[in-house]
Formats: C-alpha cells, structure tokens, sequence
C-alpha cells in the first residue's frame, strides 16, 4: 500500500527495482488492484459529501465556544483532507501499482496521507478523553476541557501529524517497479523502525480510548448513576464509537503492519502475495472506512447534531433550483391582494 502506511509493492513484495521485463513481476493481486480501490472509490463517494455535511453543521452557529466541537471540527477537517488524497491513489492502482504523476505529486500525496491519518487518531482520542472527562469532571475545567486547551491540543496534533509526514517530503518515493512502471510511496523496506513509531502510537492512543470508555461506562452503571442525564448518555455513546471505529478500522492495519514489514524481504520478490501480504491490503481498504464513518457516529452520539443537520440540508434543498418553476398565469387571489395592498 502506500509506504509504511500502504499497501505492499507490486504482488505483495517489497517495493525496489526490478528486473526489467520479468514476467513474473506483471501486478495480479485482485485485493490490492481491484478491492482497495473500489473501497477508496466507496470513501470518496460517501465519506468526503458525509463530512463536509458535518462541518457545515459545526460551524453554522457561528462562533465556537465548547472545547469538544473544536475537536469534532479538527476531525472533519482530518477526514476531508484524507478523502482528498483518494482521487491520486485510485488511478494509481487501477494502473496495477504505475505512478503516473511527478515526484513531487507522490511525496505531496504520501505527507498528506500521513497528515490526515495521524492527525485522525490524534482527534479521536482527544474527543475521548473528553468526554471522559466530561462524565467523571462534572463541572471542573481541565486543561483540555477548556476552549483555548482544546485549540492548544488540536494544534499539536496537527504538529504531530506533520512530523509524521516530515520523512515522506523530504525523501524520495517514487522508485522503477517492474518495466515501465513506478512505485510510489512504497518504502517501507528502508524504515521499519519509522514503521514501528506508528504502532507504538497507534498502540497509545488506543488505550486512551479503551480507558475513557471503559471509566465512563463505570461511572454510568454505578448506583448513584441510576439516570443519568441525556448528556452523559450521549457522551458514553460517542466514546463507544470512536471505540468501535479504532477497532474496526484503525486496529487491523496497525496489529498486521508491524509482522508485515518484518516478513519483507531485502531482495524483492515477484511472486504471488503471501497471506500477510493480502491480510495487509484488506487492513489498508478498512483504514480508509474511518473517515466515512465518523459522520455515523455524530449521527448516533449527538442529539443535536441529527437536528442540526437536517435545518442544513433543508437550507441547502431551498438554495437549488430544484423546485418546479411558478405558473405564468396569475395565481387565484393575487389579483386582489395586489388591489387590497395599493
């Protein structure tokens, strides 16, 4: 996939020059040449309209004061920014793995992949501990509870995220892969130990997650919680998906990355993907369903924002010129309101 965050080199192997010509080096791994760019096709489709949908519905009400609407919209952003690197890598392996843009085009598309990825799990867990926060806090503010934490915390994710993505700008990433081909972003062989950072992190900002969950449904269930109120229910719901989202669709990727990387070879191979390697590029299409579903968990979690989002649509419906036109004639009555008003 793409780097130490993609897919693999062509059939699974380790990206690097090939022998020109060598028959046995032609792409045919259906996962990764058909089924993880029919799935970024699916993303892009639903997931970038989904969270522009959502950041419409955050900023509508103007100026924003909550510490946890400042995390939702850095989120979306991370979303959106992740569902616009789609439209470079799906060409890219519909061609079977054969860059057809610049150098400066893979490392731009590789930094940002980086980018929205990281910066995405920063947010969710962020978000987490959040309403945790929220749950166990009561009233007392925190220091990322507050408006100006919050800004602060979302600021250094996007730090973060960029020093993540600092290696792919400054390094080549497009290499021969097979005559006439080039492979992008795809150097995974060259930093295992970068590789390994990412899991590390992953592996972090999971237990943040697991652990808000895990406290705030504690909290929930105690007998002095016997009803709690609607937002305390809402903030246990939504900490349960972004539990469910790192489950589904983070965690796969990063538990199969590490064996992964450490199965590659240092001289390449052109034969067929091993089982690793097509248990890697099925992680790799369920990475990018986090950002398409993280609309889904606003719409279940938050009250308010089911609300918010229909009043949004319904404006948008009013500025189409979908509606039928107005009769020429004159309407019945018009003629005698126009009398009545003179």
């Amino acid at each position: 996939m793409h780097g130490l965050s993609g897919e693999s080199g062509m059939n699974g192997s380790a990206p690097g020059p090939r022998p020109a010509g060598h028959p046995a080096c032609v792409p045919s791994d259906p996962v990764q040449f058909v089924l993880v760019p029919v799935v970024y096709c699916l993303v892009l489709c639903v997931g970038l309209p989904g969270n522009l949908a959502a950041l419409l519905v955050f900023l509508q009400s103007g100026k924003v004061r909550k510490a946890i609407r400042i995390y939702l919209i850095n989120l979306t952003l991370a979303d959106i920014l992740f569902n616009l690197t789609l439209p470079l890598w799906i060409p890219y392996y519909l061609a079977g793995g054969h860059w057809l843009l610049s150098e400066a085009a893979c490392r731009l598309a590789g930094a940002a992949y980086y980018l929205a990825t990281y910066s995405a799990i920063t947010f969710m867990a962020l978000i987490s501990f959040n309403r945790f926060c929220a749950v166990r806090a009561g009233r007392r503010e925190l220091p990322l509870t507050g408006r100006r934490g919050a800004a602060l915390a979302c600021a250094a994710a996007w730090l973060l995220g960029l020093g993540c993505a600092v290696p792919t700008l400054a390094t080549q990433q497009t290499f021969p892969a097979r005559a006439g081909a080039t492979a992008c972003f795809e150097q995974h062989g060259r930093q295992r130990a970068y590789a390994y950072a990412t899991v590390g992190f992953f592996a972090v900002a999971f237990l943040v997650v697991l652990g808000a969950y895990a406290s705030v449904a504690r909290a929930l269930s105690a007998p002095a919680a016997a009803s709690p109120g609607s937002h305390r229910q809402q903030a246990r719901a939504m900490v349960l998906g972004m539990l469910l989202v790192f489950a589904v669709c983070v965690a796969p990727y990063h538990l199969t990355l590490a064996p992964w990387v450490g199965s590659q070879p240092p001289v390449p191979r052109c034969g067929p993907p091993g089982a690793l390697d097509v248990l890697h590029a099925l992680s790799v299409a369920l990475l990018s369903l986090n950002s398409c579903l993280d609309p889904v968990v606003y719409c279940f979690s938050i009250q308010r924002f089911r609300h918010d989002l229909g009043r949004a649509l319904r404006k948008i419906g009013r500025c189409l010129p979908l509606s039928p036109p107005a009769p020429a004639g004159p309407v019945p009555g018009a003629r005698a309101a126009s009398l009545a008003s003179s």
